[in-house]
């Protein structure tokens, strides 16, 4: 009896460490595009590679382009949450600080649908939100993820999507600018720049001063790159005029951490109204690609915005 219970307790620990005894979803029947790797999902699209963590609150853990990485992993923070890209509500006055883990940092649900991977939440107590994401491929080197936050309160609520995405601290980032001023909030200043119609900030070390430094404005034609070492991040998003954006808040933010472990280049949609039962949709697209040497090697902003403007 104790070799057979033995046999039983052996199996069991190697399906634990291949991901197969708490899957919820079967590899085989997730879409072709994409593939399960124990706890993790990876998803193919271009030269662009994507890692999904389900186990930790559907979060993307990894981008990479032809191999190089564009995100803070969590191999290189010795910290719970401070990495990868996550999605939270809006206004963060409502629920604070630290994020709340059955939307952050708890697993979430795996399933497949038609041509896309959907990643659910449980229903998270406090707010009553329950958080749903769906990655899709949209193009070549384009990933689109659409956001869901749904009510299962009891009361009506003010809410909008809010996309974070934590960036190596390097590299520069750049948005069109809208029609509010750079604020930042309870934070120190962030040292950005206004060049035509840009608002432009790169990346000093030497002037990330005692905390945290912020900048926050409205943007406008709805999206906000980031370059480093060649490479180009663009989040396209349906823009929003300032008075649909949640008080307090605004639709372009930059963050930068006091101790120089990242970069948060985050955006928001618009506050709306949901009644118990009722849900938002939001969607963002991923571009990811290698610039063309002439821009690599020579930043100029206006070439730099005319470029991502022909990509979306």
């Amino acid at each position: 009896m104790s070799k057979r219970y033995s046999l039983i307790a052996f199996l069991a620990i190697v399906m634990m460490l291949s991901g197969c005894g708490k899957s919820s979803q079967d590899a085989a029947s997730l879409p072709e595009f994409c593939k399960q790797d124990g706890s993790r999902i990876y998803i193919k699209q271009g030269k662009i590679r994507m890692e999904i963590m389900p186990k930790v609150a559907g979060r993307v853990s990894s981008l990479k382009y032809d191999g190089h990485e564009l995100l803070v992993q969590i191999a290189d923070l010795d910290r719970i949450t401070d990495w990868g890209t996550v999605f939270w509500s809006s206004p963060q006055t409502e629920w604070g600080w630290p994020p709340i883990d059955v939307l952050d940092s708890k697993p979430y649900k795996l399933s497949a649908d038609d041509d896309r991977i959907v990643l659910t939440s449980e229903v998270d107590p406090k707010t009553g939100y329950q958080f749903t994401k769906t990655y899709l491929p949209s193009g070549v080197d384009r990933i689109a993820v659409t956001y869901r936050i749904t009510n299962h309160g009891t009361k009506a609520k003010h809410v909008a999507p809010l996309e974070v995405t934590r960036l190596p601290p390097s590299g520069s980032l750049f948005y069109p600018s809208g029609e509010t001023d750079v604020v930042s909030g309870i934070f120190y200043p962030l040292d950005v720049q206004s060049i035509g119609d840009l608002t432009w900030y790169d990346y000093d070390a030497k002037k990330i001063r005692t905390d945290h430094h912020k900048a926050m404005q409205d943007g406008k034609e709805g999206w906000v790159a980031y370059i480093d070492d060649g490479y180009l991040l663009v989040k396209e998003f349906a823009d929003n005029p300032p008075a649909a954006i949640a008080d307090g808040e605004r639709e372009v933010e930059i963050f930068t951490h006091v101790e120089h472990i990242f970069i948060e280049m985050k955006q928001q949609g618009a506050s709306v109204s949901l009644a118990p039962g009722e849900y938002l949709d939001w969607t963002v697209i991923w571009h990811v690609k290698k610039l063309p040497e002439e821009l690599a090697g020579n930043p100029n902003p206006q070439a730099l915005a005319a470029y991502v403007r022909g990509l979306l």
